[in-house]
């Protein structure tokens, strides 16, 4: 059993759905003008961070929620945290669990196991990814993401709508 792989061979993958209702450049907008003053207005519509998979990677290019592989001994909410510092730079603390979605590709049968994610501290970057964006949900559509991702971003737009 390699990491990440449960008994069953079905490669486990947590997967962190960052929500921040605050506009994703109004905190630093003071830096894409500087020595500018600059009037912050702060949008409460709530964005979501995803990501870029790297050329060499399984799936190159599409976009995805952040997340990765469990290691043995550790569970979902512990990868996901531990997956955001690495991938992101960023900490964070589950606050809501989706439902589990199963998805059989050619290379690989994932589980994936998302988690509401709440943003504690640390400044998003592309660490281990090729690119980061903060898009509000009604531009997800726009964006390529893997077929597994597509029930998490439909019960995360059903998550988003009932606590609005």
């Amino acid at each position: 059993m390699s990491i990440g792989t449960n008994q069953d061979g079905i490669v486990q993958v947590a997967v962190g759905i960052v929500v921040d209702k605050m506009s994703p450049n109004a905190e630093h907008a003071k830096d894409r003008h500087p020595g500018r003053a600059t009037t912050e207005h702060r949008d409460h519509t709530p964005r979501i961070l995803i990501t870029r998979r790297k050329a060499e990677q399984v799936l190159p290019g599409l976009w995805e929620l952040p997340g990765g592989k469990l290691e043995p001994g550790e569970s979902p909410r512990q990868a996901v945290v531990r997956e955001l510092r690495e991938e992101v730079g960023i900490e964070v603390t589950p606050v809501a669990d989706l439902a589990p979605v199963q998805h059989r590709y050619d290379h690989a049968h994932v589980r994936l196991i998302p988690f509401i994610c709440k943003h504690l501290a640390g400044k998003p970057r592309p660490l281990h990814v090729d690119e980061l964006r903060w898009v509000r949900p009604d531009q997800l559509a726009d964006f390529p993401f893997p077929d597994a991702s597509m029930p998490v971003l439909h019960e995360l737009t059903r998550w988003l709508n009932s606590t609005t």
